[in-house]
């Protein structure tokens, strides 16, 4: 379905379907059409994002109608998809970076987009896949698998579904969960658990925000007020910045240092780590005269060192862009004999006569395109159009900006409290606990004894993919919904540990000649000979007790035994003498000594078990 597999990491893309992409003629969809539909997008989402700081891009909605599409294919590839999968749509790319709030908010976003305009159907990749299902992987059916899921995963109305026959070309998959959407949407449990996701963005955009102070360079405060979504790339320009990109920050020719002032500076708590934990604080050679280390005022004059710096090197960066820009007005002869080779091979031109108007239209479409999107380019660098941002909102800072921005320094706001920063053991085991926490509550397990699990794993069917358990107390809507999600093995591994170690408890090892000539000895290895000295006690320690217990019931045991089927086995067990022979190995070596020591007075004790 055009869509492209993201090709660098931590980047999102989204493909929106309005309803009249599925539901009309695919070539009568136009730019004009899409554009509008952009336009109420747009309107809707501004209430979200009026003053959100994006981290890398902003959310930026694009049209692709077949044309577009095709031109798009034939620049990553030598192929086109088939015909009937080149469905129009709307189209976002969205590079995070370091914060993946930047993500979910998309997420949040475009949830919101599907529930509120009737017919909307869309998909979210990341370079993970399809991360939804990730998320929401504890409560997935088992026929649902990486392999078998990719390009078939919708959010339509604000839940989601998935297609399950991959046979279904995506025109027909979009009509399918616009008219039977119960059919394919996911359980209760996924749709809950995105939801709880999700809903933290109510609260999380005022929380992810961060308010500190900077002693910027006057144009630098006077940009930054202007337009302070700014601040992101100037900080992560520097933080990524090496020393070769920092030369430039000797001569300091934009923003130089002598003129200055306090200001406060509003950025995200993720861009606050960041630039705390960069550990450039400028050239010594370029003058910025910081306060000592103790100062209160030392943290706010390294920040706005850094904030400067980066905003130089961006300012640099979109000066050389424009020199380059300058001399490539044209694009490569070998580059469009390239793309004209695909496009030919693809069919583009529709076998249109060479010289028709028909076929100069068509040509120069993909050469607009191409202009546009660069062969063999990959994603185009954001920090590029925000260096262009800075460098025009530079050139048009006039004095009486200054003036306007200027604040006094006691009136400004105190910074926040960035006790966040340091987070010890115990806080983060607690944020842990509270994200990976599951949406719904677990059912007891039962049974419960090992012997009742291995009876019902016993009687389970079995086919080449292993045991199916049955789910009867699972609900009727969560049946419905997920038919073939049969019922899960959940694998406690805190209980496996205890179990296991209660079965291996059964006996005791270190015990005397315990496995003296058998192969089993060397079993113990370094680790036996370490504790066999603490073994020892405990063994004395616990026959010593025994015996105390077992000589005021000596005559009682004794005939109990005897009329007991059991006498036998007394009977083998008192020949041994507390040694190695067969009725010991059945029942273990702390039995045998129990039982040995029951047949015996405490003066005829083997020597080995005296204290």
């Amino acid at each position: 379905m055009a869509a492209i597999r993201v090709q660098n990491e931590d980047t999102l893309e989204c493909f929106l379907y309005p309803k009249f992409c599925y539901s009309m003629e695919t070539d009568s969809v136009t730019e004009t059409i899409l554009n509008d539909e952009i336009s109420k997008y747009n309107e809707f989402i501004n209430k979200f994002t009026n003053d959100y700081l994006w981290h890398h891009d902003s959310l930026v909605f694009y049209p692709r109608t077949k044309q577009a599409i095709v031109l798009n294919q034939m620049l990553h590839s030598s192929t086109v998809s088939h015909d009937l999968s080149l469905v129009p749509h709307i189209y976002a790319s969205l590079r995070f970076d370091e914060d993946v709030g930047d993500e979910w908010f998309t997420v949040f976003l475009i949830f919101k987009l599907t529930e509120s305009f009737d017919g909307l159907i869309a998909r979210i990749v990341d370079s993970d896949g399809e991360f939804l299902l990730i998320e929401t992987a504890d409560f997935l059916p088992r026929w649902l698998e990486p392999e078998n899921c990719q390009d078939r995963v919708y959010i339509f109305d604000g839940r989601i579904h998935v297609i399950q026959d991959r046979r279904v070309l995506p025109i027909q998959q979009l009509k399918r969960i616009s008219e039977n959407s119960q059919n394919y949407l996911l359980s209760r449990e996924v749709q809950d658990t995105l939801k709880k996701r999700l809903a933290a963005y109510s609260d999380e955009l005022n929380l992810r925000k961060h308010k500190a102070r900077a002693f910027l360079p006057e144009k630098a405060a006077s940009i930054l007020a202007q337009n302070p979504g700014l601040i992101a790339p100037a900080v992560r320009t520097i933080v990524h910045s090496d020393p070769s990109e920092r030369t430039v920050c000797r001569a300091m020719r934009y923003f130089p240092p002598e003129q200055r002032t306090m200001v406060n500076v509003q950025m995200t708590k993720c861009l606050y780590a960041m630039s705390t934990h960069c550990r450039y604080n400028g050239d010594p050679r370029t003058g910025w005269n910081s306060p000592p280390t103790n100062s209160p005022k030392y943290n706010a004059h390294i920040l706005g060192i850094k904030i400067a710096c980066g905003l130089e090197m961006l300012v640099a960066r979109a000066n050389e862009q424009l020199k380059r820009n300058e001399s490539s007005e044209s694009i490569d002869d070998n580059q469009w004999r390239e793309y004209r080779r695909r496009l030919e091979a693809s069919g583009y031109f529709r076998s249109t006569l060479e010289g028709s108007k028909e076929r100069e239209r068509l040509t120069q479409t993909a050469k607009e395109y191409l202009i546009a999107h660069p062969l063999n380019t990959t994603h185009m660098l954001t920090d590029d159009s925000a260096a262009l941002k800075i460098l025009e909102a530079w050139k048009n800072v006039k004095t009486e900006d200054f003036e306007m921005h200027a604040q006094d320094e006691a009136s400004l706001s105190p910074p926040d409290d960035d006790s966040w920063l340091s987070v010890d053991a115990a806080q983060l085991e607690a944020m842990l606990g509270q994200h990976w926490a599951r949406s719904s509550k677990k059912t007891p397990q039962e049974p419960i004894s090992i012997k009742d699990k291995v009876k019902v794993f016993l009687n389970q069917k079995s086919d080449a993919d292993g045991i199916e358990f049955s789910s009867e107390s699972r609900g009727d809507d969560e049946n419905k919904n997920d038919i073939e999600d049969v019922g899960r093995i959940d694998f406690d591994p805190e209980v496996f540990d205890s179990t296991l170690r209660d079965i291996l408890d059964l006996v005791v090892p270190g015990g005397d000649g315990e496995f003296d000539g058998s192969s089993e000895g060397s079993l113990g290895g370094d680790e036996e000979d370490e504790r066999g000295g603490e073994m020892d006690k405990y063994m004395k320690l616990m026959d010593s007790q025994l015996e105390a217990e077992l000589v005021k019931d000596t005559a009682s045991m004794s005939s109990c035994f005897k009329d007991s089927v059991e006498s036998n086995l007394m009977e083998s067990i008192e020949e041994e003498a507390g040694g190695a022979g067969p009725a010991g190995n059945i029942i273990g070596g702390p039995v045998r000594r129990l039982m040995h020591l029951q047949l015996q007075s405490p003066t005829t004790v083997p020597p080995d078990l005296q204290s």
